[in-house]
């Protein structure tokens, strides 16, 4: 097979060669655009953008419009940040467009709107690369989201690109950590959101568990580009994203664990097998009892590649012994054994500087997680599971209370809800298989735009650390005294402070970036392409900023006018300047960095001459030489070092040193590379450079990688039991919300829209009809009569007349959702009603087919619990058993329960004279069962979720001992947690049921309404004139809102939780109060910008009366 896929590839060429080949036609139309839309004026490139949205919603495809779509995206990039300037290309010595799109950055832009990943090397411009593909996508106007590594890159790209897309009439926008509620939902509603992984993944959660969908921040998730896509798909993928509340504390535990893990005495498994050969031979490793029976002379094994510490049976007599406790894993002392094994992880497995540093807070010393794949510091992120508790522990500081999971979801699962998505990177290709496995995403090399001239050097294997580090330095000193700037590559803060170490005594001046000098990261990366500067990084994945070889010249100008005294605040209006930049307009900050930015690239066209100079004369000693101190268990994470220098053309040289004294040698290569290494003559100090030895390195690469894949892949599995869960809780939480999914309120809107554009063009008569288009008094009237004749909502036809076309589709649309959710409501509390029946029925009938075992007696108690309200035993069907005596007493039993339910609503939706309430069309008024419905089964569950997050850790916890009965952990975990999640469901439904039919409501009928009401009494004849001069009755009064049913401690305490968690939220919403909602005139709390009247007050005074006349209690 290998000869035919070499003989196949000469022919025909690679599959990745096939796929850049396919792209060169399209790539050419959109080049051959350039004349035509250069033409165009500014006005006429929003017109076009106009144009293409028209196309799309008539039905043409997005592959329809690419050409043109990227054609426009090219132009604008030309316009405001290529200020319309042509060079001419150094490489092809074509006269090109400064700043627009090269052909290779077209090429990965189709990539990406096709729903792959594009990888591009270092340096060729990824942020150009996403932003035709995001336009677009954006003309479907269901929002793209653009994903950063962090914040910084989000608003500079935002803002860079966004200037672009302005001038084609899309709105572009940023979220950022700090922001509230208000400004994300603003941000959201824009036509292309750039933002972090954990930004739009913890505002899925938040949105999730909010209590009024008005305060939802998100749209549909419709289309995602994700930068960095290897670290935030891969490397990110083990770490969920978790919203948590304060549970129980219990420092003293974690303290005392700490103790004991102290005195224990454990062995790494990988010795103990050493152990074993040494003593009886390698055959003997097969017998697991002598493995066990070794195992048994220490307390805990260590099990470094699967990162756990585990107690042997001696271990947990100790333990037992220590606490003071018979047996270690009954049901009394359950949360030790989690305890001592997380204190044994973090005092064996989890070192200082490595994985974590002590790092000065404002409450005194805290521990701060390393990022292992970028070397930064992690503020605020901490591990779970209690592992964080048991490393502060460890170092003796103060031990921060636990929390408890209030929602949780991973990054793969919160990705794969979008319905498209697409990455870029400069490391893929390993990558690949897990690519298309996971994700079914294709990943596709593009070519670079210059040829890559860097040479990668074989690897340099010493046979100690010693030795490795000495050669490390004695090259880099070898280096530095040609002026070529090196950047060397760690893989931790403690051996890039080790390197600092050594290099000091050589006297050789260098900068160190890590996480504990994270502070001068710009400074030192801006620098590092200098003549002769030497900088020692650890991981460089993931730094956003590209290292220039002669200097960045952006960087040296912001230095220049600092030491000059001008700084961004200068360029504010005079009434702005030494204020809080949070209390300036977004705006006036805009205006002002775009002033500043002007000011900055002034300045550094002073230091241009000098810098290409410097440029030209690295280049000719051969570029950036980059230095790795050992392989990286990932060979994305060392190409990506590789890749830090030859961008854009320039040379450079890569040469790694390896010893066997290094992780990834000693854990998955050790014997075999010894061998190897005295075949080829190993000697003291001699290093031995071939390519059978690299190739040993990368196998052991190789074998790193699929173990990290397994541990993904198992993450998967068992994270599909609560995704599934999380998205049927999540649907049915949003129906009760909101009435529907956002992408069914979609279809509704564009079904909206075809019956209007249709009545439209059949009585006004017109061909033509935009967005802008005003709807006449005749097809108002239409129109009200359809929403109410196919969809029985109501809508005064004079709240459509004038309106545009857009204004009237959205205005149909909310008023048929809100119909459609109060049907819902009723629909999904009387499927509760039943499935509470049902219970019943199975708990108290123990076969079907004999009668004598139905117990009538306790089925009338469950009725009595649950509806509040008698039934006689004796009055219920009896038959002679069997299926269908089942069905006729489940049947009699839920006529009765609907009776009583329609009871309930006759009484809680009438005016305090008893007299049902009736919708301005005569139909009965239930919008106060329909809130009071929402609101109980929103509070219950909340608090089941929670409950059933916990139970599912509680669960997942235990689960391992499973293997020890044969049997398979994921299936015995799939199987409890769908039982537990069954059992979360009939618990909701009996809360709620039972609740809704024992509550007694009491109404506080708002001034206005009683007036009016007593009014009516005094004058009955009482009418109101319209503006036709006819005469109808008064308006009846809208209904008041019933008192809320006071909630328990549990539901309370998780309300407290939900609200404080979905901060940044500045309204407190549904459950503690209801905000007094704007006057007829004011601007719409939507945020459109229309007159209430014109927008949502129809809507929302069909669902339950006038919001804001009450205050809701709870």
């Amino acid at each position: 097979m290998p000869l035919l896929d070499t003989v196949l590839r000469f022919f025909i060429g690679s599959r990745n060669e096939r796929l850049v080949k396919a792209l060169w036609p399209s790539v050419n139309k959109i080049l051959d655009l350039f004349p035509k839309t250069n033409a165009l004026s500014d006005a006429e490139l929003k017109e076009y953008t106009g144009r293409l949205k028209e196309r799309r919603r008539d039905g043409e495809s997005l592959e329809d419009l690419l050409v043109e779509a990227f054609a426009l995206v090219r132009e604008a990039s030309w316009r405001v940040l290529g200020n319309r300037q042509m060079v001419k290309d150094p490489v092809s010595g074509e006269t090109i467009p400064y700043k627009a799109h090269f052909p290779v950055q077209l090429m990965g832009g189709i990539v990406l709107h096709q729903g792959k990943i594009a990888e591009m090397v270092t340096g060729e411009g990824k942020t150009f690369v996403a932003t035709p593909a995001a336009f677009l996508n954006a003309l479907d106007g269901r929002g793209v989201h653009v994903v950063t590594v962090n914040d910084y890159l989000a608003r500079r790209d935002a803002e860079e690109q966004g200037r672009v897309l302005a001038l084609l009439g899309m709105s572009c926008g940023y979220i950022l950590t700090d922001m509230d509620n208000e400004e994300r939902r603003e941000m959201y509603a824009r036509d292309i959101t750039y933002g972090t992984n954990n930004e739009f993944g913890f505002d899925y959660l938040r949105d999730n568990m909010k209590v009024d969908p008005r305060t939802q921040v998100q749209r549909e998730l419709h289309y995602a580009v994700i930068d960095e896509v290897d670290s935030i798909l891969i490397d990110e993928a083990r770490t969920p994203l978790i919203i948590s509340g304060a549970a129980e504390d219990n420092a003293a535990k974690y303290a005392k664990a700490d103790e004991i893990a102290k005195t224990l005495k454990g062995i790494d498994s990988e010795k103990l097998k050493d152990i074993i050969v040494t003593k009886h031979g390698k055959a003997a490793l097969q017998d697991k009892q002598l493995y066990l029976d070794e195992l048994n002379h220490y307390d805990f094994e260590i099990k470094e590649k699967e990162s756990q510490a585990l107690l042997t049976e001696r271990g947990v007599s100790k333990v037992e012994k220590a606490l003071g406790v018979k047996h270690l894993y009954d049901g009394v002392h359950m949360e030790w054994p989690h305890l001592m094994e997380q204190a044994l992880r973090a005092n064996n497995l989890f070192k200082l500087d490595k994985e974590y540093v002590v790092h000065e807070g404002e409450d005194g010393p805290e521990i701060v997680i390393v990022d292992e794949f970028t070397g930064r510091l992690q503020h605020g992120r901490r591990w779970s599971d209690g592992l964080h508790q048991a490393v502060e522990a460890k170092h003796g500081i103060r031990v921060r209370a636990e929390s408890q999971t209030l929602a949780t979801i991973t990054l793969q699962n919160y990705f794969k809800l979008y319905n498209k998505i697409s990455g870029m990177t400069g490391s893929a290709m390993t990558e690949a298989a897990e690519f298309e496995k996971i994700y079914k995403l294709d990943v596709v090399a593009i070519p670079t735009n210059r040829p890559l001239i860097r040479a990668d050097n074989e690897d340099l294997i010493y046979g100690t650390a010693d030795e490795k580090w000495a050669a490390i330095c004695e090259e880099i000193e070898k280096v530095h005294k040609t002026g070529r700037p090196i950047l060397v590559g760690t893989t931790s803060v403690e051996k890039s402070e080790h390197l600092s170490k050594l290099l000091h005594a050589r006297g050789l001046k260098h900068n160190t970036l890590n996480a504990k000098f994270h502070a001068r990261e710009a400074e030192i990366v801006a620098q590092a392409g200098r003549k002769g500067q030497i900088t020692v990084s650890t991981n460089m994945a993931g730094r956003g900023t590209d290292i220039l070889l002669g200097g960045n010249p952006k960087f040296m100008a912001l230095q220049a006018l600092r030491a000059e005294g001008k700084k961004l605040e200068d360029f504010l209006p005079e009434e702005f300047r030494g204020v809080e930049g949070w209390r300036i307009e977004r705006d006036t900050l805009f205006a002002a960095e775009l002033a500043w930015d002007h000011a900055v690239d002034e300045k550094a066209r002073e230091f241009r001459p000098a810098i290409d100079a410097e440029h030209e004369e690295i280049v000719k000693l051969g570029g950036l030489q980059v230095i790795g101190t050992e392989r990286h268990e990932s060979r994305r994470i060392d190409n990506q070092l590789r890749g830090r220098c030859g961008r854009q053309g320039d040379p450079g040289s890569s040469q790694f040193f390896i010893s066997l004294d290094d992780d990834l040698m000693r854990m998955f290569a050790g014997p075999r590379m010894k061998g190897i290494m005295q075949k080829l003559g190993l000697k003291d100090g001699q290093p031995i450079q071939a390519r059978m030895v690299s190739k040993s390195v990368e196998r052991a690469q190789k074998k790193v990688e699929q173990r990290n894949f397994d541990i993904r892949k198992n993450l998967i599995e068992y994270d599909d039991v609560n995704n599934g869960q999380r998205k049927a809780v999540y649907k049915k939480r949003q129906i009760v919300l909101a009435g529907m999914h956002r992408a069914d309120f979609l279809a509704l809107q564009t079904a909206a829209r075809k019956k209007v554009v249709e009545v439209v063009k059949e009585l006004d008569k017109l061909s033509d009809v935009s967005d802008q288009t005003k709807i006449s008094a005749i097809v108002a009237n239409k129109l009200a009569h359809w929403a109410d004749e196919e969809h029985e909502a109501e809508i005064p036809d004079d709240a459509l007349r004038e309106q545009t076309v857009e204004e009237s589709v959205l205005r149909l649309a909310h008023t048929i959702r809100g119909k459609v959710h109060a049907d819902r409501l009723r629909e999904d509390m009387l499927d509760r009603v039943y499935n509470v029946v049902a219970a019943s029925m199975q708990r108290n009938i123990k076969d079907p087919e004999r009668h004598d075992t139905w117990n009538f007696v306790e089925i009338a108690a469950d009725y009595r619990r649950v509806f509040n309200a008698e039934v006689d035993p004796k009055d219920m069907p009896r038959g002679m058993g069997g299926p269908e005596a089942v069905t006729k007493l489940q049947t009699w039993l839920y006529d009765r329960a609907v009776k009583l339910y329609e009871e309930r609503e006759r009484r809680i939706c009438s005016d305090p004279t008893g007299a049902a309430l009736k919708t301005p069309a005569g139909r009965p008024a239930t919008g106060r069962m329909r809130q009071l419905e929402r609101y109980l089964v929103l509070q219950s569950l909340d608090q089941h979720w929670k409950d059933h997050l916990k139970n599912l850790e509680i669960i997942k916890g235990s689960i391992h001992w499973e293997s020890y009965a044969q049997k398979d952990p994921k299936d015995a975990y799939k199987k409890k947690g769908h039982e537990a999640f069954e059992a979360m469901l009939d618990s909701v439904d009996h809360e709620v049921v039972s609740t809704i039919f024992r509550i007694e409501v009491q109404f506080e009928e708002a001034p206005q309404v009683r007036e009016a009401r007593q009014a009516q009494a005094l004058h009955p004849a009482v009418t109101t004139t319209t503006s036709g001069g006819g005469a109808e009755m008064a308006p009846p009064a809208m209904p008041a809102e019933p008192e809320m049913p006071k909630p328990s401690e549990a539901q309370e305490q998780t309300r407290r939780q939900m609200q404080q968690a979905v901060q940044p939220s500045r309204d407190t919403g549904f459950m503690a109060h209801k905000k007094k909602l704007p006057g007829p005139n004011d601007p719409c709390h939507c945020g459109s910008g229309k007159k209430y009247k014109k927008c949502h007050m129809a809507s929302d005074q069909a669902g339950s009366g006038q919001p804001g006349a009450t205050t809701l209690r709870g």
